[in-house]
């Protein structure tokens, strides 16, 4: 007796139906999620400011990777001289040029195939003598590119160019002379910054600003304290030395043993980890140690 009729069932279904595709139309999946990291990112890209700023530092850097990648096709250049408790041979064997010839060659396969992805040649037979630039000006081109940061496998890119970057400074065993300073404060480029030692001041590679060390330590630091990171005693004492606090990992390890500091776990190696708040806190605490 109360049973809806044939209309008023199709009617409900119908209704259904356009609810659910209005709401799969209104509610995408993965909107504003970085592909890398699952991190937030702008409407419409597909990578995060953070993952983009770190690919296109990758890409900016390998010119001069590639020069210390040739300096080793010399049959005399031997490797590990950079790193204490590597072996450090008069000379190196011939077989170890015919990897870095292959390596150099990957490093342009890689390149070319991310410069096709981007800059999307035809797909006609003639295709395969489409010229492209150099592979210096190609590196360049990917990363002044704003399709970088919309591609929707650029996760697959992402993950190859990383291990790219990997075997490269295996290879090189690029020397403590230049290290990560913190990214670029300019909030539309992000790309992280490698300065000298001795450095006072820093040129971005990507926007062409110039900026203090200080500065962009300083801005570092904020960062890691705000987001909780964590850091092995050294690391710690060198990033506060680099600002201007006068730290040395003794003292973190004394601060452990008092119970003034404790670990929140340990990395790779072993090594218990800090967060750096939490010894920024005993270094303002306590003055200078």
């Amino acid at each position: 007796m109360y049973e809806p009729t044939n209309e008023s069932q199709s009617t409900t279904n119908t209704t259904t139906n356009t609810t659910s595709t209005t709401t799969n139309q209104t509610t995408p999946a993965l909107a504003d999620v970085c592909f890398v990291c699952g991190g937030p990112c702008r409407v419409g890209d597909t990578m995060c400011l953070v993952c983009d700023g770190r690919m296109c530092g990758w890409l900016l850097g390998y010119p001069s990777w590639l020069g210390l990648l040739r300096e080793f096709l010399d049959s005399t250049a031997h490797y590990g001289g950079h790193q204490p408790g590597r072996a450090n041979p008069a000379s190196a064997p011939t077989p170890v040029r015919l990897s870095v010839l292959d390596h150099l060659r990957e490093v342009e396969d890689m390149a070319i195939a991310l410069w096709r992805r981007l800059y999307a040649p035809p797909a006609m037979p003639w295709a395969t003598r489409v010229t492209h630039p150099g592979l210096t000006d190609m590196l360049g081109a990917c990363a002044s590119c704003p399709r970088l940061r919309r591609l929707p496998d650029i996760a697959d890119h992402y993950r190859q160019w990383e291990m790219l970057v990997r075997r490269t400074l295996a290879i090189i065993d690029v020397p403590p002379a230049r290290h990560g300073i913190g990214r670029c404060p300019n909030p539309l480029c992000g790309v992280e910054l490698q300065a000298a030692v001795d450095a006072v001041s820093v040129a971005c590679p990507m926007c062409g600003n110039t900026y203090r060390v200080v500065d962009v330590r300083l801005a570092f630091l904020r960062e890691c304290i705000s987001s909780g990171r964590t850091f092995t005693s050294g690391e710690c004492a060198e990033l506060l030395r680099e600002c201007g606090f006068s730290c040395n990992v003794n003292t973190i390890r004394s601060w452990r043993k008092r119970g003034r500091l404790q670990p929140v776990g340990r990395n790779g190696k072993g090594r218990p980890l800090y967060r750096l708040s939490d010894v920024h806190g005993q270094v303002v605490r306590h003055g200078s140690i």
